[in-house]
């Protein structure tokens, strides 16, 4: 790491050639990263690369097979040495990056490991920048910057924050957890650690077992960059700064460790079976990841509200952001869980102008199939089960007994042996169909209602269904709502809007315009489409409900209100506080049309 300033990671790769029968060696380079459902052909970062014999002799003949793979013609020499260089300046969870202040290696974006050597154990060695002094990663220390790895598949699931990182440590069930943290934050770090400390308390009580030797939160806090990986014993999270300011974005801010840190259980332990090997040089499909994301997205904020950090108010405003989702994207009527789950390798993680029309995320829909599951089964059993009785099943029928991973029957099977009477339907209707929930069954279950938010408003706000895109100054249509106003009038993606009534607006003045003229009103657009002028009529629509809100019925049987309580950890009341606050630009709205 001694070129940080020009972001090369210069790396050598030793071993000893150990298949004699063949006179070459193949090198393999991940195309992706597990947890991250996206081929990233990290190869394409590699600027140099060479073979020698022995620890740096002579250099063997060399050639590249694939994308991702190179064959060294090896002969007579036993004792290998690889000498490559990577790029990194790709600030993400998922690929490796490094500048004058730090470093952090995500495995698959930058080791080449021998084909054929996956279960050979590994030792690396770190040589950091002169001015630092701190290594986090989940792997063994075994002293002077080196670390160990028991095999291929622990150095890819390991990641390494090097640097000058601030640490915490706690102790939970008898083994350390490690928060490392870089970058300037706004808050109290101290504050934080003490929150995921509470998480973690959760989630080992859900779960009944603390599966890793020591586990390590590798955070950095970012300008604007969000998100998070899961390993096996470990974490990167990506936190903007401003998500952390007011409380309740600090509070849904801890979502992301909660989501991560479930993972250790859900998914890197408890896998689908499809995900039980991994193959890094291409895709591994299932239809699973609705349960091994989308179940994760359900109990991510339910541990937030179990640890005291959600209030019954925050939680259920945080949930009814996926009811929004499923209720107003037209592709909750296109895609199940399991087709959206099995496409995430060319859907989710490509999505275009057309998404919301045509997909729905596995972690929405895993998240509302996950409560449904958990009410049905809460309601079946008189408040004495519930999803965690599922996972907790699984995990020690799968995983702590047999490591065989589960199939898509298994999770069906275990949840219906459990859940009883209507959770068949849900499997039916929702996880491999597209049928409409129905939210108001559910939450009938716990005395609760579903209204809509600032309904008023609503009827008398105008609306022509159009995402608009940043575009210098032009006003671009970025998606065009499926059924709305504007597909009817012919608009399309890429359409420039030029005028409106025979006024140029722009932006956020179109927007206003747009939302304050009456619904059934006429309207004329004038716009561009690949540079000719053309000019459309229509009809103003009235904006429909994008925001949806939970309530108390005016009456809750015991019944209601025992399951309330299970489900809440609190007293059923006619009234729930929810919090209004602004919220940080970082956080992205889903439901941005006009």
């Amino acid at each position: 790491m001694l070129r940080a300033e020009k972001h090369y990671f210069d790396v050598t790769l030793k071993f000893r050639r150990l298949d004699e029968a063949n006179n070459f060696a193949r090198l393999v380079m991940p195309v992706w990263t597990p947890g991250h459902y996206l081929i990233e052909e990290y190869a394409r970062n590699v600027v140099r690369l060479t073979v020698k014999d022995g620890d740096g002799g002579q250099e063997v003949p060399l050639v590249k097979e694939a994308k991702n793979v190179w064959k060294a013609e090896t002969g007579e020499a036993r004792n290998l040495t690889v000498e490559y260089t990577v790029y990194a300046l790709d600030y993400r969870d998922t690929s490796s990056y490094i500048d004058h202040l730090h470093a952090i290696i995500n495995g698959p974006s930058l080791f080449i490991y021998p084909e054929g050597r996956e279960s050979s154990p590994a030792r690396v060695k770190l040589v950091p920048h002169p001015s630092w002094n701190r290594v986090t990663t989940p792997l063994k220390d075994v002293g002077g910057f080196n670390f160990e790895a028991r095999d291929v598949h622990e150095l890819m699931d390991s990641p390494f924050e090097v640097g000058n990182q601030q640490e915490y440590r706690f102790t939970v069930g008898a083994v350390e957890h490690i928060v490392s943290m870089f970058g300037t934050c706004p808050v109290d770090q101290e504050g934080i650690v003490r929150d995921i400390k509470k998480i973690v308390e959760c989630e080992i009580n859900l779960f009944g077992d603390v599966p890793y030797r020591r586990y390590a939160f590798i955070v950095n806090f970012t300008d604007e960059h969000s998100g998070g990986l899961e390993h096996m014993e470990s974490t990167v999270c990506f936190v903007p700064r401003l998500r952390l300011v007011p409380k309740e974005e600090y509070n849904l801010t801890m979502g992301l460790f909660s989501h991560e840190f479930f993972h250790a259980w859900n998914v890197k332990r408890l896998r689908p079976r499809e995900l039980l090997n991994y193959d890094y040089g291409k895709e591994n499909y299932t239809r699973s990841l609705w349960v091994a994301e989308g179940i994760t997205s359900y109990y991510d904020d339910l541990m937030l509200r179990r640890a005291g950090i959600f209030t019954v108010g925050e939680y259920l405003d945080a949930f009814c952001s996926n009811v929004n989702i499923m209720k107003s994207y037209p592709g909750a009527r296109w895609q199940s869980a399991e087709e959206a789950s099995f496409d995430a390798w060319i859907k989710y993680y490509r999505q275009d102008q057309n998404s919301p029309n045509v997909t729905m995320s596995y972690y929405v829909q895993g998240a509302v199939i996950g409560w449904m599951l958990d009410m049905e089964i809460r309601k079946n059993s008189k408040n004495r089960k519930n999803l965690d009785d599922v996972l907790r099943s699984l995990y020690y029928e799968r995983y702590v007994k047999s490591r065989t991973g589960y199939t898509d029957e298994d999770f069906e099977r275990k949840a219906e042996e459990i859940g009883g009477v209507g959770v068949k339907e849900i499997f039916e209707t929702r996880v491999r169909g597209t049928r409409d929930v129905d939210f108001e069954k559910y939450l009938k279950y716990a005395g609760l209602t579903l209204i809509q938010k600032d309904e008023e408003k609503k009827k008398t706000s105008g609306f022509i269904g159009i995402r608009l895109t940043n575009d210098g100054s032009k006003c671009v249509v970025g998606t065009v709502l499926a059924g709305s106003p504007a597909e009817s009038m012919g608009l399309a993606t890429g359409d420039e809007i030029v005028g409106v009534d025979k006024l140029r607006l722009t932006g956020e003045r179109l927007s206003f315009y747009i939302s304050n003229r009456t619904p059934g009103t006429r309207i004329e657009l004038l716009y561009a489409r690949n540079g000719e002028i053309r000019l459309v009529r229509g009809k103003i629509g009235a904006r429909p409900t994008f925001e949806y809100r939970i309530v108390p019925l005016p009456h809750a049987s015991d019944d209601q209100r025992e399951l309330f309580s299970g489900w809440l950890l609190e007293e059923w009341k006619s009234t729930i506080a929810y919090p209004e606050y602004r919220r940080s630009p970082d956080r992205r709205y889903l439901l941005d049309f006009v």
